[in-house]
């Protein structure tokens, strides 16, 4: 009777393996490797960017009211994600971290959650100096005082419309019939992507 391959299993049964000795010997993933979330709820601003950027709609965000400002729950499902890291690309914050842990076998849903919880506090309105008298009109800057906010240079800006396009709130309307540039303060939340996006860099926080 002939056993095919016995030869060869007798030659490999006492030779080195050629696989890596797993679990018994840790092993590091490999450089750029894109695994278990963090999510830096100290850093994030609420622009909900990384949820509409999500291809695998795997990031929920509820935002409670409360005494002290908007409560704001992020949760990242990692039996959804596709690690693609584009949320992570998008978070002009830096709130959202890849990490080389690839410990991701879970017998329940709720071991593949990460999720995070802030308070975002309302932002303290600051009265805006007397306008010039020969200084723009109103609906195509805002007065430039320190909130926090986006202010454009009506100097610079060619009113293409990009910061509009990009911002994720929708808190910018620009009119480029009429060159105006108006920003909505209780929208905004002082992401900075518009900034990012202004190819004239009169776009300034």
């Amino acid at each position: 009777m002939d056993f095919p391959y016995v030869k060869e299993a007798l030659s490999k049964l006492f030779s080195k393996s050629s696989c890596d000795m797993y679990p018994v010997v840790p092993k590091e993933a490999a450089p750029r490797y894109r695994g278990r979330i963090v999510y830096h709820s100290d850093k994030c601003i609420n622009c909900g960017m990384c949820e509409r950027v999500c291809s695998g709609n795997a990031i929920t965000r509820k935002i409670e009211k409360t005494d002290e400002g908007d409560k704001i729950t992020m949760t990242f499902n990692l039996g959804s994600c596709t690690f693609c890291a584009t949320c992570a690309d998008f978070c002009s914050t830096h709130a959202i971290e890849f990490t080389g842990d690839y410990h991701m076998v879970a017998t329940k849903e709720e071991d593949l959650l990460v999720s995070g919880t802030f308070i975002k506090k309302p932002p303290v309105r600051k009265a805006a100096p007397a306008a010039a008298p020969a200084a723009a009109p109103a609906a195509q800057c805002s007065a430039p005082v320190e909130d926090g906010k986006p202010h454009s240079d009506p100097e610079k800006c060619v009113y293409c419309t990009l910061c509009a396009k990009k911002c994720p709130v929708g808190a910018i309307e620009v009119d480029r019939a009429n060159k105006t540039w108006v920003l909505d303060a209780e929208k905004c939340v002082g992401c900075g992507t518009c900034a990012d996006a202004c190819p004239k860099k009169c776009i300034t926080l």
